[in-house]
């Protein structure tokens, strides 16, 4: 019976996918097991444009996903995997890369070298001198590619200092509302998308949520910049967080950030005082949840002295009912602002806050306006009950049992010996389908969880809102507003 055989591919960058490299190792694949009489799987495993330097493509690529089949047992004991030499397999240190080969090996798979045309195998582990060659091979890939590594390091600081004294630009790629300068010393707004970024800046400020805003600009025909058919919300929610409609650029390295940003990199859209408007506030380690759930006036309630600013709702203490308003120029207010560095990280007293950071009682608030305005309609204006249904999530865990039962079957189908290429391409596709299950769950519980709870507010508000209209007495509206006993008055 002839052995099977497993291919891995792998290149550092997305360009060589343009060139010979993937046609060449798979070739040289395909010759060796015709040579040896090896019965090529179909499931191949490929890292393309992954690094071997970084270890990648063993945590999170490929490499890593055969080693893991191996130790299930879903790869036969017997079957062999072949890498073009040992650059592919790996990059780091020596040590480290050898005990990787090694761990596949004593797992019961032989690793085929195709430069060398040698098979490592258990015996060869401990052979001398297939030691030192194997461990001089990984420890010149290493050094390969850290003098890369730092040349190309040492390059991309230099281009960010020379960006930084203003004397070039980093790389073409910028936000999509911009183009480079046809004379390469900078970049320019694009007009007509410009005041798109100017209308989404306009529009957060007046109270309209990023997937209004998405919605509004599809039924416009506005056409979206990227390559999707419509415009997506979280589009919207990036561009207004990003501070690079301020002009800003924050150099970066593998998605981290890298010393100071860079103002003035950019044409600003914005100014400093818009941004900071619209900037998602964050609840400091006391603060209880927000929700316009408890809060009758949402988006209705404006500061009067700014009135483009929005009053917030803002939920302390549920159990004790501390809720206040407080208004949104207090982000952008130069006195707030000016208070705050002053203090140092300190929190400011009431006292000395201005006026646009004051926290207003909201309890209060509403008893005078209900009190005044009883003949609106508030049950028309309150948000309908939200249906609460489990079918989805039933559908998706029968589903999700019926996948972890045909993977069960695959695997047992797989140890008595049957097709190994077909069965391991099912196995696959199941895998994957069950990680897909197990995140469709997963967010589908949450929105249930997230439902219920909705449910639950509405319902109590809405009591609370029917006890609130029909009492008749000052007393009796004041009695649904219990104040704890420190607070009141002797």
């Amino acid at each position: 019976m002839k052995r099977t055989a497993f291919s891995y591919i792998r290149f550092s960058s997305p360009e060589q996918a343009k060139g010979d490299s993937y046609r060449r190792q798979l070739s040289r694949t395909e010759e060796f097991c015709q040579k040896h009489d090896l019965l090529l799987s179909e499931t191949r495993f490929e890292d393309l444009g992954v690094s071997g330097w970084t270890g990648k493509n063993m945590e999170r690529g490929a490499l890593g996903d055969f080693l893991e089949a191996v130790k299930a047992v879903k790869i036969p004991k017997g079957s062999v995997l072949i890498v073009e030499n040992f650059d592919r397999f790996s990059r780091l240190k020596p040590r480290v890369a050898y005990n990787k080969l090694a761990e596949i090996i004593e797992q019961g798979v032989d690793v085929v070298t195709l430069e060398d045309g040698k098979f490592h195998t258990p015996q060869t582990l401990d052979d001398f001198a297939t030691l030192v060659s194997s461990l001089a091979i990984m420890q010149r890939a290493n050094e390969e590619s850290t003098r890369k590594s730092s040349l190309v390091g040492a390059a991309w600081a230099n281009k960010r200092q020379l960006t930084t004294e203003g004397k070039r630009i980093l790389t073409k790629a910028c936000p999509l509302w911009l183009r480079v300068k046809p004379d390469r010393t900078g970049f320019e707004l694009i007009p007509e998308r410009a005041k798109i970024i100017k209308r989404v800046f306009r529009m957060i400020k007046q109270g309209i949520g990023k997937r209004e805003i998405a919605r509004t600009f599809d039924m416009e025909g506005i056409s979206p910049w990227s390559k999707a058919k419509t415009w997506r919300e979280s589009y919207v929610l990036e561009t207004i967080k990003s501070r690079t409609p301020l002009g800003e650029l924050q150099p970066t390295h593998k998605r981290k950030p890298i010393g100071q940003p860079i103002k003035g990199y950019y044409p600003a859209v914005v100014d400093e005082a818009t941004w900071a408007a619209v900037q998602p506030r964050r609840q400091g380690p006391t603060a209880g949840p927000r929700t316009a759930v408890n809060n009758l006036f949402s988006g209705l309630l404006f500061d009067g002295y700014h009135p483009e600013f929005a009053m917030e709702f803002i939920m302390q203490d549920k159990r004790r009912n501390y809720s206040y308003l407080q208004s949104d120029y207090a982000r952008v207010d130069p006195l707030q602002l000016k208070l705050q560095r002053a203090a140092k990280g300190r929190r400011l007293a009431p006292s000395q806050r201005p006026l646009s950071a004051k926290f207003w009682r909201y309890p209060p608030f509403e008893q005078h306006f209900l009190e005044h305005f009883g003949e609106i309609d508030f049950h028309a204006i309150m948000p309908e009950k939200p249906t609460n249904t489990v079918s989805r999530l039933e559908h998706l865990n029968a589903e999700k049992a019926e996948n972890d039962k045909a993977l069960r079957n695959l695997i047992t189908a797989l140890e008595g010996g049957k097709s190994s290429a077909l069965v391991m391409a099912q196995i696959e596709k199941r895998e994957l389908g069950g990680k897909r299950l197990d995140k469709a769950i997963e967010l589908e519980s949450q929105r249930l969880k997230h439902e219920r709870h909705a449910v639950d507010s509405f319902e109590e508000e809405q009591e609370r809102l029917s006890q609130l209209i029909n009492a008749t007495t000052l007393e009796a509206r004041l009695a649904l507003r219990p104040i704890p006993s420190y607070h009141r008055a002797d």
